[in-house]
């Protein structure tokens, strides 16, 4: 993998880059990764790194996001090309991988996931995505989630399902399709068999 000194500032350089807006969401979520993960006993680095990179490309609209991600192997399915905007965490991860060198395989796993969660996530895949939900500007726009944030002080798992819960209570109202991963997390938060 490479050093995390000079990945942490390639990293930094790319988030300087973004669109103002995004580039500022991308520094409060990783104040909040921090802050989760000394809370949670989560690699702070690691967490910090993972915040860097989980937007990298989320400022691309829908059709180039695509393009992007079959530059990249994926292959995104019937959800993803309706809702383009569920294979930016995939595409980031791809773009670690390959043009940063990252080999961590939870750090990708994180910024992978962080939009919709899958079952059996890591802690380090939880603090990504909680902090992702629960940084200030996110939370003044959906003021529901400040229980999001008061269950992340304490209990991460809590925190990720009411997330899923308050999600799956949005897409229902607006009508927008489910991806498979939202609805794999929820139910491993829930105990429920994925094998049955």
């Amino acid at each position: 993998m490479a050093d995390p000194a000079d990945l942490r500032s390639r990293l930094r350089a790319a988030v300087d880059a973004l669109p103002a807006g995004l580039r500022d969401h991308v520094l409060r979520v990783e104040v909040e990764a921090e802050r989760l993960a000394h809370i949670h006993a989560v690699d702070v680095e690691q967490a910090k790194l993972a915040a860097l990179g989980h937007d990298l490309v989320r400022h691309l609209p829908g059709a180039d996001l695509l393009v992007v991600a079959e530059r990249y192997g994926l292959a995104p399915d019937t959800v993803e090309r309706q809702s383009p905007i569920l294979v930016h965490g995939p595409v980031a991860a791809r773009i670690l991988a390959r043009d940063y060198a990252v080999a961590d395989a939870d750090l990708l796993a994180a910024v992978d996931c962080h939009t919709t969660g899958r079952a059996a996530m890591s802690r380090l895949e939880k603090v990504l995505l909680v902090a992702d939900k629960i940084e200030p500007e996110k939370l003044e726009r959906y003021p529901e989630w400040q229980e999001v944030h008061a269950l992340s002080r304490s209990d991460l798992d809590a925190a990720l399902l009411r997330h899923l819960d308050l999600y799956l209570e949005q897409a229902t109202e607006r009508r927008w399709l489910l991806h498979h991963r939202v609805v794999e997390a929820r139910n491993d938060l829930l105990g429920l068999d994925r094998g049955a």
